[in-house]
């Protein structure tokens, strides 16, 4: 925000008029007094609500200013400020020198749908995604397909040693939602923006993806990856070249009543339709850094089982019987309720079924007979191999015994 006498008046922003000594210019704040009036500026005029018509109108700034400079009490004063989020657009760059990041890469045209990127410096390009647009089903974005699956993948024996039975619980849900490959991302549905082997989604307030963020915030590369986001007391940040801050995590209402963080939704990916570079460059920092930083794949892995314990403690012990329950009921619990496809109500008397793991692996399998199946084959392997079927889950330590 700044002066009006300051505004570059090629861009569509906001105006307002109000007493001057409500504004403070360094701090970018305003006094909330009943005599403001906003309108917004577009090509050379103010549009803006007129109480006293009872309808938008359109005048010229000046017009605008001396209008309320005579209704209103004492010396006003005109400002711009910029519309909420606009600063979450970034200004992708088709000549990579041209790049402030130290991350720089190539994004050229896709081909057949097909989106590849490149590191400046490196030989080779990496798929990103393949475009889908399916008005049916209302998906338009970027996905890997399960025939170009690539890249490094989560193992729990790789973790096992510091998160124990929790490892092989990540792992069988990783096996249903991406064959556990750390780099999988999808743009194509309602979340706008999902992300690797544990398939954290982006609308959530305080959980899945933003965590991981939050993870990543503490690497040194994440400046080098993200250089216009900041992790300040614990909510992430876009900071634009002028210093002004959207804070990423401030939640909405969406139309079905839920509960989102749309400016992270809309930073990672800026609009469903079109398809736009933006995305897929978000896309390819975190598959860029994940692939060549183990400390960003362990960022990724420390956020999926953080979730996950979490809502073992607090959501599903507190609403299913767990306590005492084998290692295997509580997988395959976790990873219902992490895809959502069933209700407590409905899971609630399988616990006490004759055989509980086959009706747990059948639950809505009219609707998610290819998940269940995926998942009866993922507990089988772990239960061969004796990583599952050893331990029963203790709700007062949150731990497996």
């Amino acid at each position: 925000m700044g002066r009006w006498a300051d505004a570059d008046l090629g861009k569509t922003q906001l105006i307002f008029v109000t007493l001057d000594s409500n504004v403070d210019i360094g701090r970018k704040e305003m006094v909330n007094i009943p005599q403001k009036h906003i309108g917004v500026y577009h090509g050379g005029k103010v549009y803006h609500y007129s109480n006293t018509a009872d309808q938008v109108t359109s005048e010229s700034p000046d017009s605008f200013f001396n209008k309320f400079q005579a209704l209103y009490a004492g010396n006003q004063g005109l400002f711009y400020g910029w519309i909420p989020g606009e600063n979450l657009m970034l200004d992708i760059q088709s000549e990579p020198h041209m790049v402030s990041a130290d991350k720089k890469f190539e994004l050229p045209d896709p081909v057949d749908g097909r989106w590849k990127a490149r590191l400046v410096g490196e030989p080779d390009f990496f798929l990103v995604g393949k475009e889908i647009n399916d008005a049916v089903h209302k998906y338009h974005g970027i996905y890997i397909p399960g025939s170009s699956y690539w890249g490094e993948r989560y193992r729990a024996e790789d973790y096992r040693s510091s998160l124990r039975t929790w490892a092989t619980l990540l792992e069988v849900t990783g096996a249903c939602e991406s064959e556990n490959y750390f780099n999988l991302v999808n743009t194509y549905d309602r979340a706008k923006f999902t992300f690797g082997f544990y398939q954290l989604a982006a609308h959530t307030p305080q959980d899945n993806l933003i965590l991981m963020f939050h993870r990543l915030a503490a690497l040194p590369d994440f400046k080098g990856y993200f250089p216009e986001l900041e992790l300040r007391n614990g909510r992430l940040f876009r900071v634009d070249d002028s210093g002004a801050a959207t804070d990423l995590e401030q939640e909405f209402v969406a139309s079905n009543g839920e509960r989102q963080i749309m400016l992270f939704m809309n930073y990672l990916n800026p609009q469903r339709v079109p398809i736009d570079r933006q995305e897929v460059l978000q896309a390819a920092r975190l598959i860029h850094w994940t692939e060549h930083d183990p400390a960003a794949r362990l960022a990724q892995v420390r956020a999926a089982v953080d979730i996950l314990q979490r809502k073992m403690s607090t959501r599903y012990a507190q609403k299913l019987p767990l306590d005492g329950k084998s290692d295997i009921i509580c997988a395959i619990v976790a990873d219902i309720f992490h895809q959502g496809r069933s209700t407590f109500a409905a899971v609630k008397p399988l616990l006490n079924s004759a055989n509980p793991v086959d009706a747990l692996l059948s639950v809505n399998n009219a609707a998610w007979s290819g998940r269940n199946n995926r998942l009866r084959a993922a507990i089988k392997v772990a239960k061969d191999e004796e990583r599952l079927g050893q331990k029963h889950y203790s709700a007062a330590t949150n731990e497996f015994v």
